[in-house]
């Protein structure tokens, strides 16, 4: 009797202990996707599965301190790290991993990485959705502005660390403002690759996201002074690139919210037709995002003319049709074969322009 309540007991104790585990620290894994928390400095750790390899999405060493969130209370940056004078803990269960920080009496920040089924027809797990609430825990009003920084490391053995919609071979320092036509970044290392998608349905826009060196995203300033062409590099690191996502200052009550929401996509297949399926997503004048019943696709997925009467009377002059022209040459000249899908599609706005313009004479 003694022996069986001795079982009963140890075995509700190993219950326990596993349920507390998986609460507190455990890793969360499906399809392509692989996250686990970091209790030594309160970063998340990323990784794309392929197979039975294991690749790195961000750098883990030092569990991860240079992948970070960051928020800017009334201008000036507090770090939400081991070393960022926070209170953070992690909650996790069987498809997401919450991670409450807390600056007291400043500002309390949610972070939410959830694993999404893929629309494919495999239904593989591919995407992360991402949320990040700040709240402000003032008794006044305070302007409160988020940073997330992220060390990705895929794209760092290449020559070009990052391709973006608009620029396929990112090597030095790049900025841009998500929008329709640059609504992703990569990293990528040839084969395996994360797409951060920026803009569009259910996205909230960073108002600017800025790659550098791992040490000059660092820097202490809402939207850090870059400069476009400096190497990834720097005195204490070198070919080190890394990734800031800027979202724009807002002001906030006691108690107020504000959510921001993005995903990041995963392949190992280094993402050939990236950026197709979210280049038909337009914001309108209130904001939101809306899908555009401008551009049609054939069977084969191949982009077709759409009416002429959907042409922007804005671009319906030469001046216009030369700025395409110029940027289909600069997209053949770099690499035609990755930029395949921008040529077709500026081809095809380079038509119906014309087209529009021949109509009304």
């Amino acid at each position: 009797m003694k022996k069986s309540l001795l079982l009963l007991a140890l075995c509700a104790f190993a219950l326990a202990s596993s349920a507390f585990a998986k609460k507190s620290g455990a890793a969360i894994q499906d399809g392509l996707v692989r996250v686990e928390p970091s209790r030594q400095s309160g970063a998340v750790l990323i990784y794309l599965v392929s197979g039975k390899k294991v690749y790195p999405v961000v750098q883990t060493s030092e569990h991860g301190q240079s992948n970070y969130l960051s928020v800017f209370v009334d201008g000036k940056e507090r770090r939400l790290n081991q070393n960022g004078h926070c209170s953070y803990h992690f909650e996790v269960d069987d498809t997401s991993i919450t991670e409450t920080i807390t600056l007291k009496g400043v500002a309390e920040v949610t972070a939410v990485y959830s694993l999404a089924k893929s629309d494919d027809a495999d239904a593989l797990t591919k995407t992360l959705d991402i949320r990040h609430t700040v709240k402000n825990l003032a008794d006044k009003k305070t302007s409160l502005a988020l940073k997330a920084v992220y060390n990705l490391c895929l794209g760092e053995n290449r020559r070009a660390h990052f391709s973006t919609a608009v620029n396929r071979e990112v090597s030095s320092e790049y900025c841009f403002e998500p929008s329709k036509e640059e609504c992703w970044i990569i990293s990528s290392d040839g084969q395996n690759a994360v797409e951060l998608e920026l803009y569009g349905k259910g996205i909230t826009a960073p108002k600017r996201v800025a790659a550098a060196n791992k040490d000059v995203i660092d820097l202490s300033t809402l939207v850090t002074q870059f400069t476009p062409g400096n190497s990834f590099d720097s005195i204490m690191s070198y070919n080190d690139s890394a990734l800031a996502l800027f979202w724009e200052p807002v002001s906030l009550g006691a108690g107020e919210s504000k959510t921001y929401s993005y995903k990041m996509n995963f392949s190992v297949n280094d993402f050939q037709n990236s950026g197709r399926e979210i280049a038909s997503v337009q914001v309108n004048q209130d904001g939101q995002t809306v899908d555009s019943a401008s551009e049609e696709k054939s069977a084969d997925g191949d982009l077709i003319e759409t009416s002429v009467d959907s042409v922007d009377p804005a671009k319906m002059n030469m001046e216009y049709v030369q700025q395409l022209i110029n940027h289909i040459n600069s997209l053949e000249q770099s690499d035609p074969s990755l930029n395949r899908l921008k040529i077709q599609q500026l081809q095809t706005e380079v038509d119906e322009v014309l087209q529009a313009l021949r109509s009304r004479k």
